[in-house]
């Protein structure tokens, strides 16, 4: 090991946490990259929303985020339109994770965490949560772009 790591074996233990946390640091930088690139999303999603019955609907795939990255990506578009639904989702090594977010003042027509519960259904997986903010999964990517043009119709339905 000391060899492979080419240090002494007296120094082994430093070497090993030198090196452990210089991929805590460079993780944390992939972190805030992945941070500013979802925010740097932000502009090119707005201009994809659709308008229904005066409000704001988004349902997009982006990539390369986890569903940390997604739940604040969402949250802060919700937040800027005000009165919106936004389902967002990624995929990334056989994994599907999406995040439902509605706005307050919509939650009694439509209910974010029964969004991401058919949603997640559609892509072989299972979802849920609050009225103004859910999260869910599944395994078939494949399903996931037919699932998320599905998302419009549904909220259509749902605003009546």
């Amino acid at each position: 090991m000391a060899f492979a790591l080419r240090t002494s074996e007296s120094d082994l233990v430093e070497q090993v946490e030198r090196l452990a946390a210089q991929q805590k640091a460079l993780e944390k930088q992939v972190e805030q990259l992945k941070a500013k690139l979802a925010q740097a999303e932000l502009g090119s999603l707005e201009d994809q929303a659709r308008v229904m019955s005066g409000v704001k609907v988004l349902a997009h795939r982006v990539d390369g985020l986890d569903r940390n990255q997604l739940r604040t990506l969402a949250d802060s578009l919700r937040n800027k339109w005000q009165t919106a639904v936004v389902v967002l989702a990624s995929a990334e090594g056989g994994q599907v994770s999406l995040v439902s977010a509605v706005t307050k003042d919509l939650t009694a027509k439509v209910h974010a965490g029964k969004l991401a519960g058919s949603l997640s259904q559609a892509i072989g997986g299972k979802g849920g949560g609050r009225p103004d903010m859910a999260e869910g999964g599944g395994k078939d990517a494949g399903a996931l772009g037919g699932a998320l043009d599905a998302v419009y119709s549904s909220v259509a339905a749902m605003l009546g």
